[in-house]
């Protein structure tokens, strides 16, 4: 048994000291700082069929970008950079079919997707454009419900889903 304490002990000792200093220069948040501080979000436009989904993103998205703490939302004339979405294709595809009746789908999966741009106010600079973003999630249709009571229920989860990759794709490293 001592043997095999006196083997084992310098490895993880090793492999202990290789973590620590792997991670020592490893911080959370953004890579670097943003160059704007001050942002103005546009209300999202809708050129989907995704029904009514505009409201929930443009929440969700201001929500999502308010907890990030290095941003303040304002209005465009005040702003540093502006923030454009436009949802443009939403697909519904069965995930599961129900037991016995392949004809009715047990759930379906949503896929929004949406095109961002982003510009700096200032200089006019495009810090991105058009860049396609998408979420997605599964609609369970339980019981009696139909799939646009499914879809319902969904679509918060959805909106959220794509709110967030969005505020990650702002205050990440372009």
């Amino acid at each position: 048994m001592r043997i095999s304490i006196r083997i084992f002990a310098p490895a993880l000792l090793v492999f202990a000291l290789a973590g620590l200093v792997s991670c020592a220069h490893y911080h959370f948040g953004a890579a670097g700082p943003l160059p704007f501080h001050k942002l103005y979000v546009t209300v999202v436009k809708n050129r989907s069929y995704a029904p009514q989904v505009e409201a929930p993103v443009t929440e969700m998205l201001r929500q999502s970008l308010l907890q990030e703490g290095n941003l303040q939302l304002t209005e465009q004339a005040d702003a540093d950079a502006t923030l454009d979405v436009v949802l443009f294709d939403y697909q519904r595809s069965t995930a599961a079919t129900q037991q016995g009746n392949s004809l009715n789908a047990q759930s379906y999966t949503l896929l929004l997707t949406a095109k961002c741009t982003l510009v700096d106010n200032r200089s006019g600079k495009v810090y991105f454009k058009d860049r396609q973003i998408d979420a997605s999630q599964v609609a369970y249709v339980q019981g009696g419900d139909s799939f646009s009571e499914a879809e319902y229920q969904t679509m918060p989860k959805l909106a959220r889903d794509l709110a967030e990759k969005i505020k990650d794709e702002i205050v990440s490293t372009w």
